[in-house]
């Protein structure tokens, strides 16, 4: 049994037991009880207040714990005690008692499988939180009870609504006081509730995942680019340049990851590159990594000898999507199936549109058409810019690589494409595509036949023309159904069938990319986290009401 799975039956069974808790503080009698018959019912009121504090921080604890965080596992530890002493006093030795000592022992037993730290900003803030709470709270309870005298039944004096207050704040067995009227009671509890809501946001701040503030370093970049120039042969390879990575280096510097955090979860850009024999130690070191941080770990667009090795340290895979390659040796346009590609070419070439390599470096004029040419296209249609697995435009971004336009008869930019360094890689590969929309109809067809030309004459084997997701899956079990939610509901916002046409009409060959997890239970979230890794905005680019909708309705 894994770590992750141990850890979920253990926050499993701390939630069972929070929810039987709050039972058990409702009910008037114990069903089942061992314990004294005579206990003061101060205490026995008392022990209900403890039991449904320690059950609020139980379930507070219990996300926390699912992700092995260390300050959950001390949380839900010190609530089980809390709830061992409440117990006796309620009588409900042996429903209560039973349970809690199960997950205490539970917890104690397997306290190593809890290593993972919190974010430390916002551990700091959910320790000020708490201090400053519990301080507000208790200033609230000493100075309402001492100066609303009227609405109780006997009027207190200074130190009696101190020890009240803290009696109020602890939810310790019941306060000297008598409330006299409505208000009064009311007050009573406001104190109580404040508490507890104090309490969960305390908690939910101390176990929350650890956000990545960490900056990416010139001599890490420098160290990528050396890697990816030796190592790196996928057509996703070049975009673990973009500024959203940061980087996990092997101890030896012989191999690296790129990733991004979203939602709380590693969301790695293909498999790890770097020495053949570096990779598997990198892939453990950084599963650790994420572990000590809370993290999920998602490896996106994984090839296919990638995932083997993956796998080979314990990882589990599912084909998510291919990716399209053109062999371009071998690409001829003759033939009844590229006619109306060729009827485009040679229309085009007619009218006195041309190809051209843009020289470095690029002069800022065409650097502002080709601007226009990007928002015009972007304004067309509800395109928008893409991060992590694609580029987006920009200045500095297009003068690393080799550009080709498209020119009318006039000289005006109707369409360009910017082709990636292949590295280490024997295929050519390019990103953005971009065109006016009143451009003429077969211009991107236009430049993908010179691009084809241009990859065979620098003796490149094919032509990357990119990730078609969600293509060709037919896989079973959880992993199936959440690959076929996502294709069916979020379909509108990414046309995964267009881009599959698309592509498919240059008869290209097809590989199978994969996304790479730990546990079939995150692959629902795994998901989400990939698609907003996409996102430049971090947001889903679907309607949220809807698509839960159309969720429930599916998943059933």
């Amino acid at each position: 049994m894994s770590r992750r799975t141990v850890r979920r039956a253990i926050a499993a069974l701390v939630l069972m037991l929070a929810l039987t808790n709050v039972w058990l503080a409702a009910v008037r009698e114990p069903l089942l009880s061992l314990g004294p018959e005579h206990i003061h019912g101060v205490a026995i009121r008392g022990s209900r207040f403890l039991l449904l504090f320690a059950s609020i921080a139980m379930l507070g604890s219990v996300g926390g714990l699912s992700r092995g965080k260390r300050a959950a596992w001390l949380v839900a530890v010190a609530a089980l005690c809390g709830s061992l002493i409440a117990h006796p006093l309620k009588r409900a030795d042996i429903a209560g008692v039973g349970l809690t000592a199960v997950a205490l022992v539970s917890l104690l037993l397997t306290a190593g499988y809890f290593p993972a730290r919190s974010d430390p900003v916002r551990a700091r803030q959910g320790a000020v939180w708490l201090i400053l709470g519990f301080a507000g709270v208790f200033t609230y309870g000493v100075l309402g009870i001492y100066f609303l005298d009227r609405d109780f039944r006997h009027s207190p004096d200074f130190l009696e609504a101190v020890e009240n207050g803290f009696r109020l704040l602890f939810i310790l067995p019941t306060t000297t006081i008598d409330p006299a009227s409505r208000h009064g009671h009311w007050f009573i509890e406001s104190v109580r509730i404040t508490a507890l809501v104090v309490l969960v946001v305390g908690l939910w701040l101390l176990v929350r995942p650890v956000i990545d503030r960490a900056t990416t370093l010139r001599t890490e970049r420098a160290l990528v680019r050396q890697l990816l120039e030796r190592y790196a042969t996928s057509g996703i390879a070049y975009f673990h340049l973009l500024d959203d990575k940061r980087y996990f280096f092997s101890e030896a510097g012989d191999a690296f990851i790129g990733y991004r955090v979203v939602s709380g979860t590693a969301v790695a850009l293909g498999e790890p590159i770097g020495a053949e024999a570096a990779v598997p130690a990198v892939a453990r070191q950084f599963g650790s990594f994420c572990e000590m941080n809370g993290w999920r770990i998602a490896f996106h667009q994984v090839t296919e000898p990638g995932a083997d090795t993956l796998r080979a340290v314990g990882f589990k895979a599912l084909k998510i999507g291919e990716e399209a390659i053109v062999p371009v040796q071998e690409f001829s346009l003759d033939g009844k199936a590229f006619k109306h590609v060729r009827n485009a070419c040679n229309r085009l070439s007619r009218g006195g549109c041309t190809i051209e390599q843009l020289s470095k470096p690029i002069g800022d004029d065409v650097l502002d058409e080709l601007r226009e040419v990007s928002d015009a296209w972007l304004a067309d249609g509800g395109h928008r810019e893409r991060s992590f697995s694609l580029g987006a435009f920009g200045r500095e971004y297009l003068q690393e690589t080799d550009v080709f336009v498209v020119r009318s008869s006039g000289g005006r930019i109707e369409a360009f494409v910017n082709a990636l360094p292949p590295l280490a890689s024997k295929n050519g590969n390019f990103d953005l595509m971009r065109r006016r929309p009143d451009s003429p109809d077969g211009v991107m067809d236009y430049l993908f036949v010179y691009l084809i030309d241009f990859f065979r004459a620098e003796k490149l084997d094919g032509m990357n023309l990119g990730f078609a997701p969600l293509a060709r899956v037919d896989e079973g079990g959880l992993g199936g159904r959440s690959v076929r939610l996502v294709r069916e509901l979020g379909g509108s916002a990414f046309n995964f069938e267009g881009l599959r046409a698309f592509k498919d009409k240059w008869n290209p060959r097809w590989e199978p990319r994969f996304l790479v997890y730990e546990n079939d239970l995150d692959l629902p979230s795994l998901l989400l986290s990939v698609v907003r890794a996409g996102e430049r905005s971090g947001a889903l680019p679907i309607r949220l009401p809807r698509f839960t909708q159309r969720l429930l309705e599916k998943w059933r």
